[in-house]
């Protein structure tokens, strides 16, 4: 046998020299992609947004049925609705949730067998977010002296009268809420102060021990106004910015009363 044929045989020789080229891998095919809008709305139907919630994202978790366990896909809460990002081909089963900082806000039923085609985008049905929209706030004023809100100064913050207004951040209307003022030291029955902006009400001395409470107060962001005097001259005040939290959670803080040393004690 010619020495060249046998060395072409353990060499494979051929018209491009060298080994025989290996099978290509396959590539994967090419993704695809859903597409979905959403709806929050309170415990009556009321349509509300992300921001009086704290509500940030919606949550997708993706689980294809071909693989063991599941991915999420995150999207802008206030942007009301998103596209994925590329997902395999594939029969996926979706759950929504509504999340906000720190907690789930609400849940929408999940949807099941959705197929995800390469090159395509499918639309889901759309989501409906049902949240309990309104929460409680527990509040308490205080000078920081020693004597408390109302002995007299410079022991005391020397308060005799005060007015409270409390408007919403996104448009600064005014919201007319009924404050429970418990009881205290010397202050043995709870009363009650009602918000009004236009003509706020003077209340007498509220003492740093008695809080101030409402329930089923609207989840949003607020300034509170706090003008408290001595006699005729507003010598403390305080412009706090809180936020009412949903699901029924109480806001609990102190409010910190600033004071105007200008005629006073």
């Amino acid at each position: 046998m010619p020495r060249l044929f046998l060395l072409c045989l353990l060499v494979a020789c051929g018209s491009g020299g060298g080994f025989p080229d290996a099978r290509p891998i396959d590539a994967a095919p090419p993704k695809g992609t859903f597409t979905l809008d959403w709806a929050v709305s309170d415990a009556n139907g009321n349509t509300v947004t992300c921001d009086q919630l704290g509500a940030n994202v919606v949550s997708v978790v993706t689980h294809n049925r071909a693989v063991d366990g599941a991915s999420t896909q995150v999207f802008n809460c206030s942007t009301l609705m998103g596209m994925s990002t590329g997902l395999d081909p594939g029969t996926y089963d979706l759950d929504f949730e509504l999340d906000g900082s720190s907690v789930t806000l609400a849940t929408s039923p999940s949807q099941h067998g959705i197929v995800i085609e390469s090159d395509q985008n499918v639309r889901l049905a759309p989501l409906a977010f049902s949240v309990v929209a309104t929460g409680a706030v527990a509040l308490n004023l205080s000078t920081g002296r020693a004597g408390g809100n109302c002995a007299m100064a410079p022991g005391g913050g020397g308060i005799t009268t005060q007015q409270i207004t409390l408007t919403r951040n996104s448009d600064l209307a005014c919201n007319p809420l009924v404050l429970t003022i418990g009881t205290g030291a010397g202050h043995p029955t709870p009363t009650t102060y009602t918000i009004n902006c236009t003509t706020p009400m003077d209340a007498p001395c509220i003492e740093n021990d008695q809080s101030l409470t409402a329930t089923g107060v609207a989840a949003d962001s607020y300034t509170i106004h706090i003008a408290a005097k001595q006699g005729a001259v507003t010598c403390w005040n305080n412009n706090d910015s809180i936020v009412v939290p949903p699901l029924g959670a109480t806001l609990t803080r102190q409010l910190n009363l600033g004071f105007a040393t200008a005629g006073c004690m």
